[in-house]
């Protein structure tokens, strides 16, 4: 009885812990040879640039106007309700940086990410997934990808933020220019050196997951159902993006 347990033991490693690990290390090796080659000058030829631009608009530019919207609804519902709450504890002044500090540090950038990858990923399934017959598309294929939706999570992220600004503002003090010293004032304390190199860098990292976690279809296998396939991608970027996120705000933390 223990012998052939004794065999068996290896071949769970094997197809367990160690197919896991076999596939960790080959998706993270193709996301920085993602990451190299979108660092390349010499990679972007004019077809690349063509097609990262298409790239680009399909995933900042066409969502735009529904996002900002979006953005905008939320920022005034947001910040009236989060201003009749601290007026009735007595703590006005507090309001507005808290909106500041939750809606557009915390909140905006990961809805600017989900937005972009609710484009990228059926995008990416349509074009650099594995089928049958196709052939396998290839680093340079993935490249116009993950540089388009990469740059596309920044470009949402910071114009929900500065129209959130202008809402917010708008919601508090209306259209009184009297308060727009302390307003910038505030602004400034809020986005202090420290916060905004995070918030840059958190943004960079979500671009990179976007970018890169869409193109992750040229590894998946050819055989089985596209629906299953989608699912494997949107859990490796949700997993990244929760693992982003907890980071910085366990640093945030000390």
């Amino acid at each position: 009885m223990g012998q052939p347990l004794a065999h068996l033991l290896p071949a769970i490693r094997r197809n367990g812990l160690g197919g896991w690990l076999a596939d960790l290390y080959r998706y993270l090796r193709f996301a920085a040879l993602l990451i190299v080659a979108g660092l390349s000058p010499s990679v972007h030829d004019r077809a690349t640039r063509r097609h990262t631009s298409r790239i680009l608009c399909a995933a900042a530019w066409q969502p735009l106007p529904g996002y900002l919207l979006t953005s905008i609804l939320i920022s005034a519902v947001l910040t009236r309700i989060v201003t009749v709450t601290a007026a009735g504890y007595g703590l006005s002044h507090l309001a507005l940086e808290a909106i500041l500090r939750v809606f557009v540090v915390e909140l905006l950038p990961l809805a600017a990410t989900l937005a972009v990858a609710a484009r990228a990923l059926p995008m990416a399934m349509q074009q650099l997934s594995a089928e049958p017959g196709r052939p396998r598309a290839s680093l340079r294929d993935a490249l116009p990808f993950a540089v388009g939706n990469g740059i596309a999570v920044g470009v949402l992220a910071v114009i929900g933020g500065l129209l959130s600004l202008v809402v917010a503002y708008l919601v508090v003090h209306g259209f009184s220019p009297w308060a727009l010293a302390g307003y910038a004032r505030l602004i400034g304390q809020v986005f202090d050196p420290l916060l905004a190199v995070a918030l840059a860098a958190k943004l960079a990292l979500f671009g990179i997951a976007v970018g890169i976690a869409p193109t992750t279809v040229i590894l998946d296998p050819r055989k089985g159902d596209a629906g299953l396939r989608e699912m494997r991608v949107m859990v490796r970027l949700l997993l990244i993006l929760v693992l982003i996120e907890g980071s910085f705000l366990v640093l945030r933390g000390f």
